[in-house]
C-alpha cells in the first residue's frame, strides 16, 4: 500500500508519469548506490530539495522509502519553482502536494520551512503545525508573505524543542501557561503581532537565546530585553525607549526605527528618550539607522551620554546629513563618548540643507578643531556617499588632526557626483594635517568594479 502511495506522490511531485518515466540501472553502479551508508544517504537527502528527494525512491528498491525519513521538510521558492507554474497554479494543488508529502513521511521533523512568495495565511497550515509539533521539531521557519496575519495554533506553543524560530506577519498571542522555549538561541521576527510585555517575557524565558532580530511597524512604548547570553540584537522598529537588563555579553548591536515619528513621540524634559538606550548598552560593535539617528538628535544634543561607551570599539551611523547641526552634534557626541573607538564607517545623506543652515555646522566644526580632544585609538575610518559638501570636507579634516593612531581613511563620494567633484575631493582630503604619520588616504570610486 505505502509502495503504490510513495509511485503515486512522486508521479504528482514531478509533474511526470512516473511508471513510463523510470529505467532499471543494472550493473556496479546499481550496486555501489544501493550499499551506501545510511548516514551518507541522509547527508544526500537533506542536500535536496523535496521533489529531488522523492526522486530517489527510483534509484533501486533499497533508496524507494529514504526519503520518508528525511529530518527535514522545506517548502520554499524553490519547492514552488521546480513543481512549475502549470502544475501549480493554484493554493489548492500547494496544498495537496504538501499533504501527500506529510502524508508519507515517517520519522522525526526537525527543520520544517513554509516560505513560498505569495503565500497567504489559510486554517490548513494549523494543520501541517500540528503535525510537525509531534514529531521533535528544532527549527521552526513560517514567512507569511500577503494578506493578513496569521494566528499561531496552540500547537506551536508547544514545540518545546526549538533552537531556531523565524516568523514572518503572524500573531504571537501564547496561552498563560506558555514558559517559554528553554533551548531557543536564535529568534527572527519580522512584522509579528505581539505586545512589548509578551515580547519581553518571551525573551527573558529563553536562558539560550544567542542572536535576535525584530522588524515591525508596531509602535512599542518602552521595549525591554533581558537575556544573559544574546551576542546579536537587530531591531528596526517603533520604539520610544529601549532598555538592557542582564545583557553582558551582547557585542553587536543594529538598531533603527521602521519610519520617521514625529519628534515629540521622543521628547522628555528636554531630551529624547532615545538617549536612555546607552544607559545598559555595553556593546563592542553599534550601528545606528538613519531615523534612529534623528529621534536621538530631537529636544538637542546633551553634553554627554549617561555612561561612556567603553566596549564600543566599531561604531557605523547611516544617512548622515553633515548640513543639519544636531545630526553632526549627534555623531560627535558618539565618537566623543566611546574612548575605545578604533573604526568609524559613516554614510553621508544626499540630502542638501540651506546655506544659513550649514554656516552653523562650519561655526561647531571650527570650535571643535580649537579643543583639546584626541581619539587615540581610532584606527580606521570609512566615509561613504560623501557628496563634497564643505561640511563633509570639515568632519574629515576634524578626524585626521585629531586621531594620532589612524591608519587609514577611505573616501567613497556619491556616485553622481565623481564626475564632478571626486577628484576635487580628493585633493582637498590630501592636503588636511595629519596627526598620525602612518595615515593612509584611500580613495574608492564607486563607478569602479
Amino acid at each position: 500500500m505505502q509502495s503504490s502511495s510513495s509511485s503515486s506522490t512522486y508521479a504528482q511531485i514531478q509533474g511526470t508519469n512516473y511508471h513510463h518515466k523510470t529505467k532499471k540501472v543494472h550493473g556496479s553502479t546499481s550496486d555501489i548506490i544501493s550499499n551506501l551508508p545510511s548516514n551518507v544517504i541522509e547527508n544526500i537527502l537533506m542536500c535536496l530539495p523535496i521533489r529531488d528527494a522523492v526522486r530517489t525512491c527510483v534509484l533501486s528498491s533499497k533508496w524507494r522509502y529514504n526519503w520518508v525519513k528525511l529530518p527535514q521538510l522545506v517548502f520554499d521558492d524553490m519547492f514552488w519553482k521546480i513543481l512549475g507554474e502549470n502544475q501549480l497554479s493554484t493554493k489548492k494543488k500547494l496544498l495537496v502536494n504538501m499533504y501527500q508529502v506529510f502524508l508519507l513521511h515517517n520519522g522525526p521533523i526537525l527543520k520544517f520551512t513554509l516560505s513560498i512568495s505569495g503565500l497567504e495565511s489559510c486554517s490548513e497550515i494549523d494543520q501541517f503545525i500540528l503535525v510537525v509539533s509531534r514529531n521533535g521539531v528544532q527549527e521552526f521557519t513560517l514567512r507569511i508573505w500577503n494578506g493578513e496575519h496569521h494566528k499561531l495554533p496552540l500547537s506551536f506553543f508547544s514545540c518545546l524543542l526549538l533552537t531556531h524560530l523565524n516568523l514572518r506577519t503572524c500573531v504571537f498571542e501564547p496561552p498563560p501557561t506558555f514558559e517559554g522555549f528553554s533551548r531557543l538561541t536564535s529568534l527572527v521576527f519580522y512584522e509579528v503581532l505581539i505586545s512589548a510585555d509578551t515580547l519581553a517575557s518571551l525573551i527573558s524565558s529563553c536562558p539560550l537565546l544567542d542572536q535576535l532580530s525584530l522588524e515591525s511597524f508596531a509602535i512599542f512604548d518602552h521595549l525591554e530585553i533581558v537575556a544573559r547570553n544574546l551576542t546579536f540584537l537587530h531591531i528596526r522598529a517603533n520604539f520610544k525607549t529601549v532598555r538592557f537588563i542582564n545583557t553582558p555579553l551582547l557585542a553587536i548591536v543594529s538598531i533603527d526605527l521602521k519610519v520617521p515619528i514625529d519628534g515629540q513621540v521622543f521628547k522628555e524634559g528636554g531630551t529624547s528618550n532615545m538617549i536612555k538606550l546607552f544607559d545598559s548598552l555595553p556593546v563592542e560593535n553599534l550601528d545606528i539607522g538613519f531615523h534612529y539617528v534623528k529621534s536621538l538628535a530631537a529636544g538637542g544634543i546633551p553634553e554627554g551620554l549617561p555612561t561612556t561607551l567603553d566596549h564600543l570599539k566599531i561604531l557605523k551611523l547611516s544617512e548622515i546629513c553633515f548640513g543639519e547641526p544636531d545630526e553632526v552634534a549627534c555623531v560627535l557626541l558618539l565618537i566623543r563618548s566611546s574612548p575605545n573607538l578604533q573604526k568609524v564607517r559613516i554614510e553621508a545623506s544626499t540630502i542638501v540643507s540651506p546655506i544659513s543652515v550649514t554656516d552653523g555646522v562650519l561655526e561647531f566644526w571650527n570650535v571643535q578643531g580649537d579643543s583639546d580632544v584626541s581619539w587615540n585609538q581610532l584606527r580606521e575610518v570609512e566615509m561613504r556617499f560623501i557628496s563634497g559638501m564643505k561640511t563633509e570636507l570639515e568632519f574629515i579634516k576634524l578626524i585626521l588632526a585629531k586621531s594620532p593612531m589612524l591608519e587609514s581613511m577611505i573616501i567613497e563620494p556619491h556616485s553622481k557626483e565623481v564626475a564632478k567633484k571626486g577628484l576635487r575631493i580628493l585633493k582637498g582630503v590630501i592636503r588636511f594635517r595629519r596627526a598620525s604619520p602612518n595615515a593612509e588616504i584611500i580613495y574608492e570610486d564607486p563607478n569602479e568594479d
